[in-house]
């Protein structure tokens, strides 16, 4: 399966995806994450109680070969495509994440139990941030169109 691919690419997406995983789980990880919820409750006034971990940075981490994958079948095979579908892919993480914070403040966290604060917002289910994750990966494979020409 691997052998379609130029081992440049691969080689350069499995390193780019092993480092990337290492700095968000072992360099940025936790201490950016309470950072960032601050920030978030200071600007909008609610506190999201969406957990990342591991599953989220590696999920986050594959993206470089998972555009090597939107590109493999292709008719050009050029390092500028897959650092397109890359962005692509990013982008449509970034965009479900924010839709899915979206539908997090205004549909599923309205809590109804009086003894929870009215500015907190949690999780409906315990992987939700890597549900949305992986529905933003998923995205780019179903609304972009291959070129597969076979001569």
């Amino acid at each position: 399966m691997l052998n379609r691919f130029n081992k440049k690419h691969l080689y350069l997406s499995f390193a780019i995806s092993c480092v990337i995983f290492i700095f968000l789980n072992f360099i940025l990880g936790p201490t950016s994450v309470f950072g960032l919820t601050e920030f978030i409750h200071n600007k909008t006034g609610y506190f999201f109680g969406v957990d990342t971990n591991t599953l989220d940075y590696f999920l986050l981490a594959l993206i470089p070969i998972f555009g090597l994958f939107l590109n493999s079948k292709r008719k050009r095979n050029s390092l500028e495509e897959i650092l397109k579908y890359n962005l692509i892919i990013l982008l449509s993480c970034f965009i479900t994440f924010i839709i899915g914070l979206l539908m997090l403040i205004t549909k599923i966290g309205s809590l109804e139990n009086p003894l929870i604060p009215e500015y907190l917002r949690v999780e409906p289910f315990k992987e939700y941030s890597l549900f949305i994750i992986a529905l933003g990966i998923i995205l780019p494979f179903l609304l972009l169109k291959k070129d597969i020409k076979e001569t």
